[in-house]
């Protein structure tokens, strides 16, 4: 499935957050910061991700619409919204979003993902590639932005370029070898050697 790292990445992004910060501006709170922290926890948004995380895009965009109106400057609502509207195949409403989001709030890192996973999805790769980049520029080992730019190359046809993005994001993280050995980007690698070698085929 040519879209299956979409899950996977934001499932990695989930688990951190979908709010992640540039490190800079990430200070430890009190115990009674994070307490308040945790109380003010939006629940149309933890919904949103829940569904999201589960494959339910209609039930995301619900959620993060129904935060949206509660709160109209919640930009991860407009990120995740923004998200899941594009994987349910509405990529130009889907860009406004993920657009609206980083107008809001351009430290949030995992919007930069989202808006790169949007600009794949509707085929601007160059696009794409650059938002992977910003991210890169913040988390500099994020596994998935790391191989979502040897997708981009393999899809381009430059295949030294993926195969060097590819062994970057295999030395990051190696769960990537399965993901890569069954994903249509790589298919047509099936028979290179230095692939076979990265993904243990």
């Amino acid at each position: 499935m040519k879209y299956i790292l979409l899950c996977i990445c934001l499932l990695s992004l989930l688990g951190c957050g979908t709010d992640t910060k540039t490190q800079e501006n990430t200070k430890p709170t009190t115990a009674n910061e994070q307490a308040k922290t945790d109380q003010g926890q939006d629940a149309h948004v933890m919904a949103a991700k829940q569904a999201l995380s589960s494959g339910d895009y209609a039930k995301t965009i619900e959620e993060a619409s129904a935060s949206i109106k509660d709160n109209p400057n919640n930009a991860e609502a407009y990120s995740i919204r923004g998200f899941a509207t594009a994987l349910n195949g509405d990529t130009a409403k889907g860009l406004v979003d993920t657009k609206k989001s980083y107008d809001l709030d351009p430290n949030n890192v995992a919007n930069y993902y989202n808006m790169a996973m949007v600009y794949k999805l509707q085929g601007q790769l160059n696009e794409s590639k650059q938002w992977f980049e910003k991210v890169l520029e913040k988390d500099p080992r994020n596994t998935w932005s790391v191989y979502g730019i040897a997708t981009i190359y393999a899809d381009q046809g430059d295949d030294t370029k993926a195969l060097d993005w590819l062994e970057k994001a295999i030395t990051i993280d190696p769960s990537v070898k399965a993901v890569a050995a069954e994903q249509d980007h790589f298919e047509r690698f099936h028979n290179n050697a230095r692939f076979k070698t990265l993904v243990g085929l």
